[in-house]
């Protein structure tokens, strides 16, 4: 701010705006006095004066990384004021952020003589994430030095005739400018839902729900194209986003077909419900009835509805137990399922069990060499899926294929994709295209629950690990593992233990300390919890377990009482007691994740 006029103001729609004074070393901040149209939230708002020709060329450069941060000003016509005719042409703020954080020292610069009419100014500082132009936020790091090229232009002062292209951001800036906003996609078979993460920038001129719809009729990023579909026709206009009688007014230029409505009322509710709160909506055609002879009502959690993994709702979690699968039963004891899973000791470890029906359950042999599945029936019986070397836990998606991943040799990995053909009643196994795993040693593979993202934890030939997020692409023997991030980076060689998805855009990560990571592909993992001797993870929602041993190697499942802060023994014995015991509860797993 210090001399490069820097002014905030709290916007405050359909009230009166309340001012931060200027030329203090820091921003005041004011409270909220009112909210004013729900669908329009108030925001800080910077606003940056034009240059002054007494400025010294750091202050230029500081004028122009704030005008950079005006909500107000969507050209950028104050900003484009602090460059030089030639590189305001060539100067592109919609390339993309950068988002930085500034280095405590002071910023290089030239020393200047009286007759320099030329000079370099460099920010220091360290790149803290990129926002791409469609608005994908992610976590970067590195060193920011980034010079900026001033000339003396005779009375207008100093000038910038060379800088970065796109916008160099703080990251308080970002959080005044954008919003974190999830847009709901389709799967690949259009019956359930998938979340794209992406920021949204303020925009005084427009509400931010019709930004946000605007956003969505764009379709997915390049991230997710080939992996979601979208009810939405090209070309689909949007008038105005608006609200009447307590209900969401969404006025579109044209429909979409009949068999698309359904999804078309997901996708609208769950985006636009992060700020609707609990209001229901409407869709209109150029301000008339969606249908001739009456309105397109859309209920306020439509998304729940047409997606039920959006909430799953109580369902009982699952663990192995002396070889036998049990889930839990009343007061917190196991009961074991029915058929051979249940009832004979087959050697297996990590299980996973299969979509909302619950209906089979696929566990790896011991020796890691094999993965069988068996249905969850009274007369249900192992058979043998997969055979390979090495194999990865199994991970089931939504629709009812499983996944492994086998290591013929090291630095080798082959994923593979199975399900059973009801027709010619058979396995079916296809090779999962994944060009950036094949030279790395995959540990773990876990599908999400929307059945597009999926987790990997990969280890290369120094022996670091990561976490990476990639998408689905694709079914049967067309499908492929691509655009992977990594989230997860271990440096100190830890050991990568688990990953579980807590929904379908955070996932948890067990590494060898027993420390939880929290990760996603839309912010810096953070620690959560820690515990001595966590072995394996499973979440759902807000719903957090693991499988754990003592010093004596017995084992228990633990629950995480958020309440308590802490780990708790959760699974208790025919007698009601709480104990680590050998043979004792292990692998806890919800279905999918």
């Amino acid at each position: 701010m210090r001399a490069a006029g820097l002014a905030l103001v709290l916007v405050c729609s359909g009230t009166a705006c309340s001012v931060i004074p200027t030329g203090a070393s820091r921003a005041v901040a004011v409270e909220d006095v009112g909210r004013g149209d729900p669908l329009d939230p108030p925001y800080a708002r910077v606003i940056a004066m034009p240059p002054n020709p007494e400025w010294t060329p750091e202050q230029v450069v500081m004028g122009f990384r704030a005008a950079m941060a005006s909500v107000d000003d969507t050209s950028y016509a104050v900003a484009r004021q602090y460059l030089t005719g030639a590189y305001a042409k060539e100067w592109n703020p919609g390339s993309g952020v950068t988002v930085y954080q500034q280095s405590t020292t002071d910023d290089e610069v030239e020393p200047v003589d009286e007759g320099d009419t030329e000079v370099r100014v460099t920010l220091k500082g360290a790149v803290i994430a990129t926002i791409n132009d469609r608005g994908l936020y992610r976590p970067s790091g590195g060193p920011l030095d980034e010079p900026f090229t001033l000339v003396k232009e005779g009375d207008k002062g100093w000038r910038i005739s060379a800088g970065p292209d796109g916008l160099l951001l703080s990251e308080p800036d970002v959080k005044r400018a954008y919003r974190l906003v999830d847009l709901y996609f389709l799967d690949s078979r259009r019956e359930g839902l998938v979340i794209e993460q992406v920021q949204v920038p303020l925009n005084p001129a427009s509400t931010f729900a019709k930004a946000i719809v605007e956003r969505l009729l764009e379709g997915p990023s390049a991230s997710l194209q080939g992996a979601v579909h979208t009810a939405f026709a090209p070309g689909t206009g949007l008038i105005d986003v608006t609200t009447e009688n307590n209900r969401v007014i969404v006025n579109l230029r044209k429909g979409v077909s009949s068999d698309n409505v359904a999804a078309m009322s997901a996708q609208l509710a769950g985006t636009l419900s992060g700020i609707a709160g609990g209001s229901s909506f409407e869709v209109r055609i150029q301000g008339e009835p969606y249908h001739s002879d009456r309105p397109l009502e859309i209920d306020a959690q439509q998304q729940l509805k047409f997606d039920p993994w959006m909430t799953p709702g109580n369902i009982r979690p699952f663990y192995m137990q002396d070889g036998l699968l049990r889930q839990l039963g009343k007061d917190n004891v196991g009961v074991a399922v029915p058929g051979e899973a249940g009832g004979k000791n087959g050697s297996f470890t990590h299980p996973a069990i299969s979509g909302h029906d619950l209906r089979q359950v696929a566990a790896l042999s011991r020796n890691r060499d094999g993965i069988s599945v068996a249905p969850l029936v009274p007369d249900g019986k192992w058979q043998q899926w997969v055979t390979g070397k090495d194999l990865t836990p199994p991970s089931w998606d939504r629709y009812h294929s499983m996944w492994t991943v086998s290591r013929p040799s090291p630095q080798t990995s082959v994923v593979l994709r199975h399900y059973y053909d009801e027709i010619k009643h058979e396995v079916r196994q296809f090779r999962v295209a994944a060009s950036e795993l094949n030279a790395v040693d995959v540990t773990a593979l876990k599908i999400a629950r929307d059945g597009v993202h999926v987790a990997v934890a990969t280890r290369n030939a120094r022996g670091e690990e990561e976490v990476k997020i990639g998408t689905v692409i694709g079914t049967g023997g067309g499908s492929r593992i691509d655009n992977l991030q990594t989230v997860v980076h271990s440096e100190d060689k830890r050991q990568i233990k688990d990953i579980a998805w807590k929904n379908g855009k955070t996932l948890y990560v067990l590494t060898g300390k027993s420390e939880l990571l929290e990760a996603s592909l839309t912010a810096a993992p953070t620690s959560q919890v820690a515990y001595p001797r966590l072995q394996s993870i499973t979440v759902l929602d807000d719903y957090l377990l693991a499988g754990a041993k003592d010093d004596e190697d017995n084992q228990q499942v633990l629950y995480w009482n958020a309440t308590a802060a802490k780990w708790e023994p959760w699974i208790r014995d025919e007698s009601g007691a709480v104990t680590f015991t050998a043979g004792g509860p292990s692998f806890p797993v919800f279905p999918l994740g």
